[in-house]
């Protein structure tokens, strides 16, 4: 099960790198994908945070694809959904996850994102006993919330510095040890 999990995630990750490289092969705006609006990919340090457990370690690749906002959601201050990957290069716990992203405009230059989604994992969901080395998440789904606090280098690239957290919030298991990923990405806009 845990294999067929991280096969999902990488499948997802290959789907959305070429996806992404179709996109930006496009010069002519009339022939680029309309509903693909950003491209955001970091390097993080695994389990690093204010709520992390610190069970687990390593560096994580993170990779995100961000779609246009629906129109149906403008009431709402139109977030942006958005499909992601965290990978650990190390071979702990890994993710998949899918939301929407708010940004918010601070100075001209200055913005901040806030994301709220879910998330699946190729981790320790509470059937493996404690001392395996991974954090016990409780159950195979999560929540998922993450801050960006970034800078607009040019109209079409951004750096930020990033934070998410994942856990189930005490809804599926009494074991809800959670984590936390902290570290730099990329956006790039199309």
């Amino acid at each position: 099960m845990m294999t067929c999990r991280f096969g999902l995630l990488c499948l997802i990750l290959l789907t959305t790198v070429n996806s992404v490289n179709a996109a930006s092969e496009m010069d002519d705006p009339e022939t680029r994908l309309p509903f693909i609006a950003e491209f955001r990919v970091g390097i993080l340090a695994h389990n690093i945070g204010p709520i992390a457990s610190r069970e687990e370690n390593g560096t994580d690749v993170n990779m995100e694809i961000h779609f246009q906002p629906p129109k149906l959601l403008s009431a709402l201050g139109e977030p942006k959904p958005f499909i992601g990957t965290t990978i650990n290069t190390v071979g702990d716990t890994s993710f998949l996850y899918a939301g929407f992203m708010w940004d918010f405009d601070i100075t001209a230059s200055i913005f901040a994102s806030l994301g709220l989604g879910m998330a699946v994992h190729n981790g320790n969901s509470g059937v493996v006993e404690e001392g395996d080395g991974l954090t016990t998440l409780g159950c195979w789904w999560l929540f998922r919330e993450s801050l960006e606090l970034g800078y607009k280098v040019e109209k079409q690239i951004s750096i930020a510095l990033f934070w998410d957290h994942v856990s189930h919030g005490d809804f599926c298991s009494d074991r809800n040890s959670g984590m936390d990923n902290t570290g730099l990405r990329l956006h790039f806009k199309f």
